[in-house]
Protein backbone atom coordinates (compact mmCIF):
# COMPACT_ATOMS: atom_id res chain seq x y z
CA UNK A 1 0.00 0.00 0.00
CA UNK A 2 1.36 3.41 -0.79
CA UNK A 3 2.33 6.17 2.34
CA UNK A 4 1.44 9.06 -0.11
CA UNK A 5 -2.26 10.42 -0.01
CA UNK A 6 -3.62 10.49 -3.32
CA UNK A 7 -6.15 12.37 -4.21
CA UNK A 8 -9.59 11.53 -5.96
CA UNK A 9 -9.46 11.69 -10.02
CA UNK A 10 -11.84 14.63 -9.22
CA UNK A 11 -10.81 15.95 -6.36
CA UNK A 12 -10.25 19.00 -7.95
CA UNK A 13 -11.20 20.63 -11.32
CA UNK A 14 -7.70 21.03 -12.64
CA UNK A 15 -7.21 17.07 -11.62
CA UNK A 16 -10.97 16.33 -13.08
CA UNK A 17 -9.58 17.98 -16.62
CA UNK A 18 -5.78 16.30 -16.50
CA UNK A 19 -7.68 12.45 -15.75
CA UNK A 20 -10.27 13.04 -18.27
CA UNK A 21 -8.98 11.54 -20.75
CA UNK A 22 -7.73 8.12 -18.42
CA UNK A 23 -11.66 8.21 -17.49
CA UNK A 24 -13.13 8.61 -21.34
CA UNK A 25 -10.94 5.47 -21.89
CA UNK A 26 -12.24 3.65 -18.82
CA UNK A 27 -8.78 3.19 -17.71
CA UNK A 28 -7.66 3.92 -14.01
CA UNK A 29 -5.07 6.94 -14.00
CA UNK A 30 -1.87 5.03 -14.16
CA UNK A 31 0.15 5.04 -11.14
CA UNK A 32 3.33 6.89 -12.65
CA UNK A 33 0.39 10.09 -13.06
CA UNK A 34 -0.53 9.32 -9.90
CA UNK A 35 2.04 9.82 -7.76
CA UNK A 36 1.82 13.83 -9.03
CA UNK A 37 -1.99 14.19 -8.28
CA UNK A 38 -1.10 15.88 -4.81
CA UNK A 39 0.59 18.79 -7.43
CA UNK A 40 -2.01 19.30 -10.30
CA UNK A 41 1.09 22.13 -11.99
CA UNK A 42 3.57 19.48 -12.04
CA UNK A 43 1.28 16.82 -13.26
CA UNK A 44 0.22 18.92 -15.96
CA UNK A 45 3.79 19.88 -16.44
CA UNK A 46 5.05 16.22 -17.05
CA UNK A 47 2.20 15.02 -19.04
CA UNK A 48 2.58 18.22 -21.78
CA UNK A 49 6.79 17.33 -21.55
CA UNK A 50 5.74 13.31 -22.05
CA UNK A 51 3.20 14.16 -25.22
CA UNK A 52 5.50 16.64 -26.93
CA UNK A 53 8.85 14.43 -26.17
CA UNK A 54 7.30 10.84 -26.55
CA UNK A 55 5.11 11.19 -29.87
CA UNK A 56 4.71 13.24 -32.51
CA UNK A 57 7.97 14.68 -32.74
CA UNK A 58 9.82 13.06 -35.47
CA UNK A 59 8.25 11.68 -39.30
CA UNK A 60 7.88 8.37 -38.15
CA UNK A 61 3.89 8.59 -37.45
CA UNK A 62 2.31 7.87 -34.02
CA UNK A 63 1.55 3.95 -35.13
CA UNK A 64 5.42 3.54 -35.44
CA UNK A 65 6.31 4.96 -32.91
CA UNK A 66 3.61 3.59 -30.98
CA UNK A 67 5.52 0.10 -32.20
CA UNK A 68 8.59 1.05 -31.18
CA UNK A 69 7.65 2.01 -27.92
CA UNK A 70 5.84 -1.44 -27.42
CA UNK A 71 9.03 -3.19 -28.44
CA UNK A 72 11.38 -1.52 -26.57
CA UNK A 73 9.05 -2.32 -23.32
CA UNK A 74 8.52 -5.69 -24.22
CA UNK A 75 12.26 -6.25 -24.77
CA UNK A 76 12.64 -4.27 -21.18
CA UNK A 77 10.60 -6.49 -19.93
CA UNK A 78 7.95 -3.53 -18.42
CA UNK A 79 5.21 -4.80 -17.27
CA UNK A 80 3.06 -1.42 -17.57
Amino acid sequence: MAWIELPDDQATPALTRLTRAYRDAGRATPAVVSALKPNANAMRAVLQMNAAVTFGGSQLGRRREELIASTVSAINGCFY
